[in-house]
């Protein structure tokens, strides 16, 4: 048995307690004003959709050109993400005070919820499934590209 040639890692600064709410606060304004330059850019060029929607690919571009690191936004649409259902409070406030319609349609409205839920599911894990393919298929360019370099060196 032979001792490990590396040597002990040097002890990290302990990073302030503040700093990360800091950097989620900061994260998530960033992501908020995002929101708002592109609903206010939905809404100057008539555009048929969202404000929302336009961020999600501007987003979306920013990410996948390198502009914008995921590091950069991370925490914020984490603290976004985990606090969701909190945004959903106002809707289930409006489904209580339309009871008659729910009575008279009820199922209907609950088929259409369900059927878009499954959309939404279905083209979720259709993206998420692509995006992988994609990075694993990156991630093996880069290790054959790794592989070739060092075996002609």
């Amino acid at each position: 048995m032979h001792a490990s040639c590396s040597t002990p890692a040097l002890p990290q600064a302990s990073t302030p307690v503040w700093r990360r709410p800091a950097q989620t606060l900061w994260q998530v304004g960033i992501l908020i004003a995002a929101w708002w330059a592109a609903d206010h850019a939905a809404a100057a060029l008539q555009l048929p959709f969202s404000g929302g929607v336009v961020g999600l690919f501007v987003l979306v571009a920013l990410l996948a050109s390198g502009w914008v690191k995921p590091g950069a936004i991370e925490l914020g649409a984490n603290w976004l993400l985990a606090n969701m259902l909190l945004f959903f409070i106002p809707l289930v406030v409006s489904v209580v005070q339309f009871t008659d319609l729910i009575k008279a349609k009820g199922l209907i409205l609950l088929l259409d919820i369900g059927l878009g839920f499954a959309c939404v599911m279905l083209a979720t894990a259709f993206a998420v499934e692509w995006v992988c393919r994609y990075e694993r298929k990156l991630r093996l360019k880069k290790l054959l590209r790794q592989r070739a370099a060092r075996s002609a060196a």
